[in-house]
């Protein structure tokens, strides 16, 4: 029953009341005729609700596809469309129907909600939106709002309709990152015959004009004698350059939306640089590290491999259990908002009973209790616990919040408050990066041949302070003849840019975002020293320089020269 059916029942109870102690039988009768009638609306609302609602079907087609599981990029537009079908040939005169969208889905244009007042047994409507960052999207189902026609009674159910998709990273064009002098090496694509080509073989392929960074060994002196300028020899390939990408996946990297995480922004590098690096014929492996430890993905050429790379980024990027938090009443809160959307049967009071207890006297804490009591119960209905789980539920603190933030989680909530607790990247994490990035670069120079090019994506720039931890690692990999490229991401997707000095009529927000802006730009530079001293090359954020700094790599280390020029 709505507030206005109740204040109607109010006013029919006391007018009943009131005819009958002071003998006004046309008040009296009036009131009981309005009490009979609410009575019949009621029985008739009740009815539909027994017998339309298991009636009615639904079917979400994505991109024209039923399947429950598929696979979708992030950043391209979705195109759904969700149909009603009734066996009733008149419906409810009121129906609202929502499919619910998770939070990595973005709605472009059209409308999830399809309000229904007419009688037609069957609907349509469609929307369009996109994926936000890569993992797991999951659209559960459709949330129906059934009401008469008054606005007497209203009631809310819960279709589960899943579909799982997996949600490859997107990457830029070969167009848009390819280098002037980019040429294809000796291990062609499928089907195309081995040529000639320019790299540091044994047999000449051509004599060129001198460019600065050319090996001194490779000019030709007699030659250059004879036309009074410097000639260089080029050699035919033999062996492709191997590309190895490095991809942290540590905590840092998954706090925030999704399409802005740090994980985000280096999935997109490492698929464009696979991508072209794939097309030109070098072979692309990946070393994807985190708390739980590494994953080697073996170098692999072709568009098989390139689609078992972004296979194995995408499963890498689905979060794990987030980590454990303190319950809070904004946790809660979230809780209970997921529960009134996705599970709207469970929280209706016929089916989950909280028993009546004056303890706590306090009204505001026996609300908190009640809340909480209902909670437990959705939870349990959800995971199968036990009566003493539920008691164990509602008084523990701790095992409440572990199994609120598991809920959240398995929604595809991203890993924002309240789900997770906003902390800054201090010591403590930037020691644990560089430790796992220093034992994954050990173990891959360990077993990787020579001349090699490391691509490494780590989220170091909060511990830039202690980056010689990991000097020893980068300092072994130049030793022996790898190429080293880092590629830092910003969480502002934008290289750190020195800030001016604030006015003095600026805004508290607007001061922190400066003095976190030259905090950054800091700290950025003192990467860049470190590392450039070594001979490492560095680039922030995932701009194109960054795509065509890592190919121009590629680039040196298959020609043998020291200096790269001719870079779009």
């Amino acid at each position: 029953m709505t507030a206005r059916s109740r204040w109607l029942v109010l006013l029919g109870i006391a007018g009943f009341g009131l005819g009958i102690l002071r003998g006004q039988n046309v008040l009296a009768w009036s009131s009981l005729t309005v009490l009979v009638w609410m009575f019949a609306e009621w029985i008739r609302f009740y009815w539909r609700v027994w017998r339309e609602l298991p009636q009615l079907k639904f079917i979400r087609h994505v991109n024209d596809q039923t399947q429950s599981t598929g696979l979708i990029w992030s950043g391209r537009m979705l195109s759904v469309s969700v149909e009603m079908v009734s066996g009733k040939r008149r419906l409810s005169p009121l129906l609202v129907i929502h499919d619910c969208l998770p939070e990595n889905f973005e709605l472009v244009s059209g409308r999830s909600t399809c309000v229904l007042i007419s009688r037609s047994p069957s609907s349509r409507f469609c929307y369009e939106g996109r994926a936000l960052g890569l993992g797991e999207l999951t659209l559960p189902g459709i949330h129906l709002t059934l009401q008469d026609p008054q606005g007497f009674f209203v009631t809310e159910r819960f279709v589960p309709l899943k579909q799982t998709f997996r949600v490859l990273p997107t990457y830029a064009g070969i167009n848009e990152s390819q280098p002037l002098v980019k040429r294809m090496n000796s291990l062609p694509q499928h089907g195309i015959h081995r040529l000639q080509r320019a790299g540091m073989g044994s047999e000449l392929l051509e004599l060129r004009e001198y460019v600065p960074g050319d090996p001194p060994k490779s000019i030709a002196w007699k030659v250059s004698a004879r036309r009074d300028m410097l000639m260089t020899r080029q050699y035919e390939s033999e062996v492709p350059v191997r590309v190895y990408l490095f991809v942290d996946g540590s905590v840092g990297t998954r706090i925030g939306g999704f399409g802005k995480r740090l994980i985000d922004q280096m999935s997109y590098v490492a698929g464009s640089v696979a991508r072209s690096a794939v097309s030109a014929g070098d072979p692309v492996g990946a070393i994807l590290f985190d708390e739980r430890g590494q994953q080697r993905i073996r170098p692999a050429g072709g568009e098989r491999g390139f689609h078992n790379l972004l296979d194995q980024l995408t499963a890498f990027a689905v979060p794990p259990s987030p980590p454990a938090r303190r319950l809070s009443p904004a946790l809660i809160n979230a809780a209970m908002r997921l529960c009134g959307e996705h599970y709207p049967d469970l929280l209706d009071p016929r089916i989950n009973q909280v028993p009546f207890t004056f303890f706590p006297i306090s009204p505001w804490k026996r609300h908190l209790v009640y809340r909480r009591s209902l909670l437990a119960n959705v939870l349990a209905g959800l995971y199968g616990l036990s009566v003493s789980q539920i008691i164990e539920l509602v008084h523990d603190d701790r095992m409440m919040a572990q199994f609120t933030q598991r809920l959240l989680s398995d929604a595809g909530v991203s890993w924002m408050p309240p789900l997770v607790e906003t902390r800054d990247q201090g010591f403590h994490d930037g020691m644990a990066t560089m430790e796992m990035l220093s034992t994954a670069i050990a173990d891959s120079v360990a077993t990787a041949r020579d001349n090699e090019v490391y691509v490494i994506m780590a989220n170091l720039l909060e511990c830039a302070t202690n980056i010689s931890h990991v000097l020893p690692a980068i300092k072994l990999a130049l030793a022996r003849h790898h190429r080293v490229v880092f590629v830092f991401p910003t969480p502002a997707f934008r290289r750190p840019q020195p800030l001016r000095t604030p006015d003095p009529g600026t805004s508290a927000e607007e001061l922190l975002e400066r003095a976190e802006g030259l905090r950054n730009c800091n700290l950025a530079d003192r990467l860049q020293r470190e590392l450039r001293r070594l001979g490492a090359k560095v680039a922030l954020s995932g701009e194109q320089e960054a795509i065509r700094m890592v190919l121009a790599e590629t680039e040196l280390a298959r020609s043998g020269r020291v200096v790269f020029a001719g870079v779009r």
